[in-house]
């Protein structure tokens, strides 16, 4: 149980700082990746679980 724990929370941490790295760039390279920075916490949880 306890491991399980710990890999949820590296999968959390990891998920987060994913998201703050593509947090970083600016408007344009946004754009050029085709996603909006409106759209970055709803498209960053889509198709994978970042945490039970």
């Amino acid at each position: 149980m306890l491991i399980s724990l710990i890999a949820v929370f590296r999968r959390y941490a990891r998920h987060r700082s994913e998201l703050a790295s593509i947090s970083r760039l600016d408007d344009r390279m946004l754009r050029d990746i085709g996603v909006s920075r409106g759209e970055l916490a709803s498209r960053s949880y889509s198709g994978r679980r970042p945490y039970p």
